[in-house]
């Protein structure tokens, strides 16, 4: 008699980033987890109205899995929620800009690729857009992640001259790296850089390094808002080559926590 095939499990705690229904009750998750970065896995018969699966794999959920290697993709054996973060689902606002995290990790990372300090980020960030400035969160986050990945905007001095910032209003050009004087913003071509005021650059200088539950002692009026959303979506475009598609939803429904609450 032939040796029993070894069945092959092993367990991970991870953050489900996306669900997508597979054929009649299946679903196939894209998770991120501390010890195996982004995954794929298949969620077999999660979608049935009886399955002990449905509640954990659900989007924005973390949850512990217990995955069956399998020949051309592993499935979710046993899974049980840990976190569900209910406060996300109260408002619009909360719910788009924790869509806008978890997109952006998912296209940002490497599948297989793991880090420690972008799960343990991306998990303290869910926490706070259900009790903090959700639109802040999400943009610290934003920052923080594009930062990880290596792409640090210089914020402290002239990207181009390196000189000390002077004056209120600055520039911004992805392409050069970050923040910009005037004097060097005029010499580049007007459609290569974006105005702003230095007080937005103040914020990300706290965004960059304050930690996320801080966020809520900042006072940001609406236009600096519309700044940081232009600064970052252009940064995050130029380096990552990504277009946010929660980015542009969050936009055409006008951008700030109360407009999209008011949705």
């Amino acid at each position: 008699m032939g040796a029993l095939r070894e069945v092959k499990l092993y367990k991970t705690d991870a953050v489900v980033l996306r669900a997508i229904n597979n054929r009649d009750v299946d679903q196939l998750l894209v998770l991120f987890s501390q010890e195996y970065g982004k995954m794929r896995v298949m969620a077999y018969g999660a979608r049935k109205t009886t399955s002990r699966k449905r509640g954990a794999v659900q989007p924005l959920c973390f949850s512990r899995f217990l995955l069956h290697q399998g020949r051309e993709i592993d499935s979710v054996s046993q899974c049980e929620g840990l976190e569900a973060f209910p406060e996300l689902l109260i408002e619009l606002s909360r719910l788009c800009y924790a869509s806008y995290v978890v997109e952006l990790v998912e296209n940002s990372t490497i599948e297989g690729e793991a880090s420690e300090i972008v799960f343990r980020l991306l998990l303290e960030t869910l926490r706070q857009l259900g009790k903090n400035d959700a639109e802040l969160v999400a943009r610290a986050f934003a920052l923080k992640l594009v930062t990880l990945a290596g792409y640090k905007p210089v914020l402290h001095s002239c990207a181009s001259c390196h000189r000390s910032l002077i004056g209120r209003e600055v520039g911004f050009s992805p392409a050069a790296g970050g923040i910009l004087c005037m004097d060097c913003a005029r010499n580049k071509p007007p459609d290569s850089f974006i105005r702003c005021n230095r007080g937005t650059v103040e914020i990300l200088k706290l965004m960059l390094v304050w930690e996320l539950s801080k966020l809520e002692q900042l006072k940001v009026d609406a236009g600096t808002r519309r700044e940081l959303r232009t600064l970052l979506k252009a940064h995050i475009e130029y380096y990552l080559g990504y277009q946010c598609k929660t980015e542009r939803f969050i936009e055409m429904l006008g951008g700030s926590s109360a407009t999209l609450n008011n949705a």
